[in-house]
């Protein structure tokens, strides 16, 4: 939106671009005024709350056959993403893909010049997390924003509101036919993992009940959480006794108080010492109902019972994760590299991104040695890359290295 000193606006949506002028006549004209005032406050970020009927709606309008929107939908996203339990596993999932190391490599083996291209590469970084990200909002658009010939320099998500997936359309307002991307491949990314709807359809009903009933908690505490006081006086005086509920009211939580001779104070506790549990067993099992949806077990993020079944949710997150990683290199291949071609990066046709397999040194070092105690010599690269170690020379002939020679301390 721009704003300029001739009292003339050039706006989105109804008026996208048109100039509205704003001078003493356009008052008069209701219906232009009207329809300019709705689209900039359909632009504003909407903060309050989204309820179940909110949800519903926005999911009419999103699978509308004619006229598509997922404008309303994703504000429902937006207000699942303030559940902090849904955050930590939703973050939980995307960290386990984006924490690889991402490398180029021709024929399945490391190339160390192409890599440099994306290695340490915040527009990389920040590519491979929106597209995770796909997961969870749908079907979403990246903008190659910035770039010089065979170097990109910055990329950024379309607003995820104004993007319709299937149909590979950005929204400019919410009317339109939208702009198709396919025309502009090189630079506007369709980014997408799994389907364009995305799981947090699925999570906003955990997330809004579970809201409901912190509050319910909430009130409940504030009802039965502090003990009832109650004073009986003798005098049947309003004044009197609007005198006393004052004492009570000043009181506070101090647990002393003086009144008139004749009062009688009484406190009333509350008996019912796990009626809090009607409360927090449903928010348990709303926590558990969204782990599940997202990581497709409990245990990685809760207490387990035992090793056996720890492992066993283990390993159901890693089966998850390595789905996620197949899918992100599906994309990262299919999308982003012919894109970063059409740029001008020099990259030949047979070189892929793969995912760079990191050895545990404690493991790796229990192969390698008995690889060296069958006679294979293995090179000094490998060495200093799989060990993180400099090596200055290396041993010549049959020496063996000290693992192996004292692998029996009680042999000489």
């Amino acid at each position: 939106m721009k704003f300029h000193q001739t009292s003339t606006a050039t706006i989105g949506g109804n008026a996208f671009n048109k100039e509205v002028k704003l001078s003493k006549v356009t008052p008069n004209n209701i219906e232009s005024v009207t329809k300019t005032m709705v689209d900039v406050l359909r632009r504003q970020k909407k903060i309050w709350r989204k309820e179940l009927n909110d949800w519903q709606a926005a999911r009419n309008r999103r699978y509308s056959i004619d006229n598509p929107s997922n404008f309303y939908l994703q504000e429902v996203y937006d207000d699942a993403m303030m559940d902090g339990h849904l955050t930590a596993v939703t973050g939980n999932r995307t960290l386990r893909s984006t924490l690889k190391t991402y490398v180029f490599a021709i024929d399945d083996k490391r190339d160390d010049k192409l890599t440099n291209f994306i290695r340490n590469k915040q527009w990389f970084e920040k590519a491979i997390e929106e597209a995770h990200t796909s997961t969870y909002r749908g079907g979403i658009c990246l903008f190659i924003n910035d770039f010089h010939k065979g170097e990109i320099l910055n990329i950024e998500p379309i607003p995820y509101g104004l993007y319709v997936p299937e149909k590979k359309q950005i929204i400019n307002d919410f009317t339109s036919m939208g702009l198709d991307i396919t025309k502009f491949e090189d630079i506007l990314l369709h980014t997408q993992l799994y389907d364009h709807i995305g799981i947090l359809e699925k999570a906003f009903p955990y997330t809004c009940l579970k809201r409901h009933s912190w509050g319910s908690w909430d009130e409940f505490e504030e009802l039965f959480g502090i003990p009832i006081r109650i004073a009986k006086v003798a005098s049947q005086s309003d004044a009197v006794k609007n005198e006393v509920a004052g004492w009570l009211q000043e009181m506070g939580s101090a647990a002393y108080g003086v009144f008139p001779t004749g009062t009688e104070i009484e406190i009333k506790e509350n008996t019912k010492g796990d009626a809090f549990n009607v409360f927090f067993q449903k928010i348990k099992a709303l926590d558990a109902e969204m782990s599940k949806l997202v990581v497709h077990q409990t245990m990685t993020t809760d207490n387990g019972a035992s090793k056996a079944q720890g492992n066993v949710h283990e390993n159901t997150l890693l089966a998850l994760v390595q789905a996620d990683e197949k899918k992100m290199l599906s994309w990262l291949n299919d999308v982003l590299v012919p894109a970063m071609r059409n740029i001008g990066y020099n990259i030949p046709e047979n070189a892929r991104i793969i995912i760079e397999q990191t050895k545990d040194a404690g493991e790796q070092i229990k192969i390698d040695g008995v690889l060296l105690g069958s006679g294979y010599i293995l090179k000094k690269d490998y060495i200093e890359q799989v060990y993180g170690v400099e090596i200055e020379t290396m041993p010549s002939g049959n020496q063996l290295p000290a693992i192996i020679k004292n692998e029996d301390p009680g042999k000489e």
